[in-house]
């Protein structure tokens, strides 16, 4: 709640030395949607006993699958678009989280060169050693605010009457938080490694955080005829930050991992104006990420005086990615400032 507030401040700071100025108007619309998708981080690169560093060595995809809330404004100012928007999830139960390893080395005393370390091979390296699923509550926060100038604007008249192209151009900063907590459903190993299969009893095994934090450009390009008016927006973020949080609660491990790269955005909107004031709006937004970088992982022990901290540090490669998708029916509300 701190954070919406935050942004409600900066959002409504930012305006309000505009509003004033005439021919002002201003459009808000709420409503309900759905986000589908995946993030997912892998990590690898790490000397192990019986194999070589390699990439992936683990993969773990938290999935959506959530309703949102969604409060979206508005503000045209002459040829200035000033836009905020804000989404939280309503309900927590997301779809089955996936972890996935690769190259196991396992213990066996009746290797082919003795006893040792071993690890199993299929067709493209490594094989498959250990899959797992598990329940999952996530809870989301997605916010943004931007601003962008007509570049063009004019109308014309065709056989389906009378309309009006639009562009704009414009720079903004969009941020995404995302936290999960897993229970174990079950564990196996498709390659047939012993000590591998159990049913989980229904704790949280798995804690996950991610945010990424994204400036980006946007161009956008809207035509408008009669009573719909059809919008495109295509986004690119040219740094894009991620840092996540992993903490596996049964095997006392810590992770905190920090990655860069890039994203690619669509929008779009179709609105229906019922009346000059009053519009639903379909608003449709799929976003792709992809991050590189690092991740620091630490073992602690737990107990009832707390938590201690081992000395045993390591670093891994990591790879974060995301693909999300969300869809939003609005109702959609525009009124003019008379100053």
């Amino acid at each position: 709640m701190k954070r919406f507030y935050m942004v409600v401040f900066i959002t409504f700071a930012s305006i309000w030395p505009v509003i004033s100025h005439a021919e002002t108007d201003i459009e808000i619309n709420t409503g309900v949607g759905y986000i589908t998708g995946t993030n997912t981080y892998e990590i690898g690169g790490v000397l192990l006993e019986g194999r070589y560093p390699y990439f992936p060595m683990s993969r773990l995809e938290f999935p959506l699958g959530l309703y949102l809330a969604n409060l979206d404004a508005r503000v045209f100012v002459d040829k200035l678009r000033i836009t905020g928007s804000l989404g939280l999830n309503i309900n927590h139960k997301a779809q089955h989280m996936r972890d996935y390893d690769w190259g196991m080395p396992y213990w066996d005393n009746d290797g082919d060169e003795g006893p040792g370390w071993y690890v199993r091979y299929s067709s493209c390296g490594y094989s498959l050693d250990v899959q797992s699923a598990s329940k999952s509550d996530a809870d989301v926060l997605i916010w943004k605010a931007d601003i962008a100038y007509r570049i063009f604007s004019f109308s014309h008249e065709s056989s389906l009457g009378k309309g009006n192209t639009t562009s704009y151009m414009g720079i903004g900063y969009e941020h995404r938080s995302f936290q999960y907590k897993c229970s174990l459903i079950r564990q196996w190993s498709p390659s047939g490694i012993p000590g591998y299969n159990y049913a989980g009893d229904g704790s949280v095994g798995v804690t996950y955080d991610v945010d990424y934090s994204m400036p980006y450009v946007e161009f956008t390009l809207s035509e408008t005829i009669g009573k719909i008016n059809a919008e495109m927006g295509f986004g690119y973020s040219p740094r894009v930050i991620a840092r996540d949080r992993d903490e596996h609660l049964n095997r006392l491990i810590y992770a905190d991992g920090f990655c860069t790269g890039r994203s690619l955005k669509y929008q779009a909107r179709i609105r229906y104006d019922i009346t000059s004031r009053w519009s639903v709006v379909l608003i449709i937004d799929h976003l792709y990420l992809r991050t590189w970088g690092e991740q620091d992982n630490t073992s602690y022990t737990a107990n009832e005086d707390g938590i201690t901290w081992d000395s045993d540090f390591w670093t891994t490669d990591e790879r974060v990615i995301a693909r999300q998708s969300y869809f939003n029916l609005n109702v959609y509300y525009r009124f003019g400032l008379p100053f």
